[in-house]
């Protein structure tokens, strides 16, 4: 029989002068963990899966030197249990309740959902930092839609210790990425449409120790492939300029999808130009923060050794507010509302949280951790955001370090609410020796005199068929709230007998057609078109949906296209060979001829176009660069990387 989890609430007014309804949930406190909040059922109501270590409920033995003893006298590691709850929605009782689950999934968990075989129920990909080989449980669980898993054989890399689902070569296929602490084992892995992966990029994402990382998916150049961000520790900084963290783009390249290099966004020694600050140990959020329909992003984290921080301590954690400048780069929008320093403390990525919290559609942020500086405690913050990249302080709101975030709905009024979980000895908002330590809170969203109105349904829709390629498009859609240019979308792909190729987070069809599944942007991004390579012949139904700055769905649109015969494609032939040496880009032609140089940044624009023949060089600052070579009606295009 479930456990009712029951809400005593009581009403708390923050020294900022706003009042809300907040709620300690000491059961629900834990340190280094994970959670995710999905509908697991198909109710139409998320709910969570909340996972971490316990204080161990029993009083330890001690050692004359203070440290814990087991029963028989022996030392032991800590004094902490593995613990996880999943909580499913009860629409009779109005309650969560604590629902039965064979995941196992705890220490700082990577969770991210996908409908990967297309029967409406989202499946999980799932990793975690213990590599004990009797207590790790990464891997990808098909989701029988009643708090029950069934354990996939999909490839998983050794130690895989975050991971995220795309398409990444544009096939309708769903794909994943997988991110480990050992070297050459790090991947892209390409769904081959016959129920198995083929692991790919090992070479690019391989060459680093990725320590403690989170990942995510994204689309930061609006050239619908999609790209990853990945922020983490770096264990082996002598292949990251001797940045102790790393924090990067890697870029899908768009002449290859499914194909990626990395960005060097970052400053380092040797590329001081670098337009972020490199941080691990905390987190990221992206959303189009400034109206201007390009991702923006908030980063967390640790700074430290190698990543030229101007920080008093090189441990400090400085949130930047980064603007996408749309030509590869970003732009450091100064917030002086932020907290000088505030720690996560290996929160892996869901520390924080980006939601329009105030329902006047702009985004707002909740960043939470260890603040010494300011009260010497652990405490979380409010910002409101403007929509233009601006965001001002609201108040205290309870907060913690080893933290986890999560947006559900707890009273079921239609609005997101906030849950906050890990260490607090805050006294402000945990005023008891009971409530602190490993702990939790529920805040409930007072912002709902006015209704969040779905923003419209996208119109417009076309298919341009190319042999098996096909570009899908519409018109911008529009909200009551949220800036037409910062709404994203998601998409979905049907073969001609109704089944699911690529399946949308997000019920289609019914009485709850476009409500979300998940709280996160569209698999489109900000994107107004789709691309689909290589599809086979057939009759095809697709459908989009937009979805404003509180993860509220549209209904569905849809339309339908016909691919014919794909034909034979002309087999690529090189005419010229690309290197760099030295910093020192050369062109080395197969034949003598005329030809055009184009040397372009990750967006596709040139920088630089010369006529040469024979060979052609040029020394370049660090940095990744397309370059294109034109000779005789043919296109040759290589990517290149500046160290």
């Amino acid at each position: 029989m479930k456990r009712i989890l029951y809400v005593a609430v009581f009403l708390l007014a923050v020294a900022t002068g706003y009042s809300q309804t907040i709620t300690v949930h000491s059961e629900l406190g834990q340190a280094w963990g994970g959670g995710t909040s999905v509908d697991i059922n198909n109710d139409g109501h998320l709910d969570f899966y909340i996972t971490g270590n316990k204080n161990n409920p029993k009083e330890p033995l001690l050692d004359e030197a203070g440290a814990p003893l087991d029963l028989d006298g022996n030392s032991i590691p800590d004094t902490t249990e593995r613990w996880q709850r999943l909580y499913m929605w009860n629409a009779s009782s109005s309650q969560f309740d604590v629902t039965p689950t064979n995941l196992r999934v705890i220490e700082r968990a990577n969770l991210d959902w996908a409908d990967v075989d297309g029967d409406g129920l989202m499946d999980l990909l799932a990793t975690e930092h213990n590599f004990d080989p009797n207590f790790y449980h990464g891997g990808v669980y098909k989701n029988l839609g009643t708090g029950m898993f069934e354990k996939l054989n999909y490839p998983l890399p050794v130690k895989a210790n975050a991971g995220a689902w795309a398409d990444f070569n544009n096939d309708g296929l769903i794909d994943y990425v997988c991110l480990s602490v050992d070297l050459d084992v790090s991947g892209v892995y390409i769904n081959q449409g016959d129920g198995t992966f083929t692991a790919t990029n090992t070479e690019i994402f391989g060459e680093y120790k990725f320590g403690i990382p989170y990942c995510e998916v994204i689309d930061y150049n609006n050239d619908g492939f999609m790209d990853i961000f990945i922020t983490s520790n770096c264990d082996n900084p002598e292949a990251n300029d001797n940045a102790r963290v790393i924090a990067d783009v890697f870029i899908n390249y768009d002449e290859e999808p499914g194909n990626f290099y990395r960005a060097f966004l970052g400053k380092t020694a040797t590329n001081t130009s670098g337009s972020i600050y490199q941080k691990g140990n905390g987190g990221v959020d992206f959303a189009d923060l400034n109206s201007d329909g390009w991702l923006d992003m908030v980063l967390h984290g640790e700074g430290g050794a190698g990543t030229f921080e101007p920080a008093d301590e090189g441990w400090a954690c400085i949130s930047h507010v980064y603007l996408n400048q749309k030509d590869g780069t970003y732009a450091d929008k100064p917030q002086t509302s932020f907290q000088a320093d505030l720690r996560p403390l290996g929160s892996s990525g869901v520390g924080t949280g980006i939601i329009d919290w105030n329902n006047d559609g702009n985004y707002d942020l909740f960043i939470t951790g260890w603040n010494p500086p300011t009260v010497n405690t652990q405490a979380g913050y409010l910002y409101h955001g403007d929509g233009a990249g601006n965001f001002t302080e609201v108040g205290r709101v309870p907060g913690g370090s080893e933290t986890i975030v999560l947006f559900n709905d707890w009273n079921a009024d239609g609005f997101p609410d906030y849950l906050v979980s890990g260490h607090s000895w805050d006294p402000m908002f945990y005023a008891t020796e009971a409530e602190q330590g490993r702990t939790a809170s529920v805040m409930l969203n007072s912002n709902t005199s006015s209704a969040n109105a779905a923003p419209s349904a996208p119109s417009g829709l076309a298919a341009a068929v190319d042999a098996g390629n096909v570009t899908l498009s519409w018109n911008e859609a529009t909200d009551d709230k949220t800036p037409a240019k910062s709404l994203s979308y998601e998409y979905f792909l049907k073969d001609d007998e109704g089944n699911f190729i690529l399946a949308p987070a997000s019920f289609v069809g019914g009485d709850k057609d476009g409500l979300r599944k998940v709280n996160k942007l569209g698999n489109c991004f900000l994107n107004k078109s789709a691309k689909l390579i290589s599809l086979t012949d057939g009759d095809y139904t697709w459908g989009v949906q937009s979805i404003d700055a509180q993860y509220k769905g549209s209904a569905f649109a849809t339309g339908t296209f016909k691919v014919g015969n794909i034909g034979v494609k002309n087999t690529k032939v090189d005419f010229a060979t690309i290197y760099i040496t030295d910093q020192v880009l050369t062109v080395k032609l197969n034949s003598e001829r005329l030809s055009d140089v184009f040397i372009c940044n990750l967006l596709g624009q040139t920088i630089v176009k010369e006529t040469f023949s024979d060979n052609f060089t040029k020394k370049l600052p660090a940095g990744a660069y397309i370059v294109k070579v034109a000779s005789d009606n043919r296109i040759q295009t290589s990517k290149v990387i500046v160290r």
